[in-house]
């Protein structure tokens, strides 16, 4: 049985192990420099290997840190003055000749480009994925991954072109007329509205032909990795393939697979000039898939010249990037998250 007294001494120990711990961080310098000078040749060679890559991943949190104070300096003029402030959020208005700085019709772009490429990418991506690995003979596995991969490496300026030159007219000679005169589309809303091709729709399926490879990739690594004996087991149970590859192997595997979705979104959500040569460029919210869209990369790009001269503009468009980094950062967050809550409910260690 523990007394009170012994529960006090406990307490005391510990508290005073926290005081050692905290007080012992100089000596641990160095001793570990000691350790270092007395240790031999391979050990130090060993502990010089650590500090090597130990740097590199300083380096790297250090520089997102740098660029975060950059932009937030550089956004700070507009969020301080009474024509911008946190409203510029929210606020559809641009027109910097009057002083309004409203950015919410660039995020609303993004997000709505971003959700359609999403939308459009991940259900084909991910049957392409588990084709690859529960379906694809071996002999035609790595050709037609090593294909796949080659497409994420289109710069994506080759894929601004072949959208501008093919897909835009598509959309406006053909698929517009048709949703719009079919009965069963004619009387959808989002489905309205005249259109050159330069749209919406355009921004969202070259987006999703540019996360493609992202999303068949990662979660074709992630099925693959599942064990062989979970395979095994259902197919002993009397499972089919297609059975065991939708609740088995694909449950087994969504961590990976949704860490693939959450991190095309960060790519899908940056990306500049595919989207600025399709979507059109026009200032307002769409309302339907075919009306012209504004996105925060493009606003950027195209007036960054301009505005540089002119501090509040030029503030606001810093404003427009920090709140991109910021989008990217999130999502790359949410990934590992939903990672490590992946691994965590199915008995693995993360």
């Amino acid at each position: 049985m523990v007394t009170k007294d012994d529960s006090r001494t406990q307490k005391d120990e510990v508290a005073s192990n926290r005081i050692v711990r905290v007080k012992s961080i100089p000596q641990r310098i160095l001793d570990a420099l000691t350790d270092f000078r007395d240790a031999d040749r391979p050990s130090r060679i060993d502990k010089l290997g650590r500090v090597g890559l130990l740097i590199p991943a300083f380096a790297s949190t250090m520089i997102i840190i740098l660029i975060l104070t950059f932009l937030w300096y550089e956004a700070m003029p507009i969020f301080a003055d009474p024509a911008g402030g946190p409203g510029i959020i929210v606020n559809p208005t641009w027109d910097p000749s009057r002083d309004s700085y409203g950015i919410a019709i660039f995020i609303v772009g993004s997000l709505l480009c971003t959700g359609i490429a999403i939308g459009i990418a991940v259900p084909l991506g991910l049957a392409g994925a588990i084709f690859l690995s529960e379906y694809c003979p071996g002999r035609l596995r790595q050709p037609l991954k090593m294909i796949i991969e080659m497409m994420a490496a289109i710069p994506s300026i080759v894929y601004g072109l072949w959208a501008y030159v093919v897909l835009v007219p598509y959309i406006g000679n053909t698929l517009a007329p048709a949703l719009q005169s079919n009965p069963l589309t004619a009387w959808i809303p989002f489905f309205q509205g005249e259109t050159n091709g330069l749209s919406l729709i355009a921004g969202g399926i070259i987006l999703a032909i540019m996360l493609l490879p992202t999303v068949v990739t990662i979660s074709a690594d992630a099925l693959q990795t599942v064990p062989r004996s979970l395979r095994e087991a259902s197919y002993a149970l009397g499972a089919t393939q297609s059975e065991t590859a939708r609740k088995i192997t694909l449950s087994a595997a969504l961590p990976g697979i949704g860490a693939a979705v959450i991190l095309s979104l960060g790519r899908a959500v940056g990306e500049t000039m595919a989207i600025l040569m399709v979507t059109g460029n026009s200032l307002q919210i769409p309302y339907t898939i075919f009306d012209p869209v504004y996105v925060m990369t493009s606003i950027i790009t195209n007036q960054l010249g301009y505005a540089f001269v002119f501090p509040l503009w030029r503030s606001a468009l810093f404003a427009i990037g920090l709140i991109l980094l910021i989008m990217s950062i999130c999502f790359t967050i949410t990934a590992k998250l939903f990672i490590r809550w992946g691994m965590k409910t199915r008995g693995m260690t993360g």
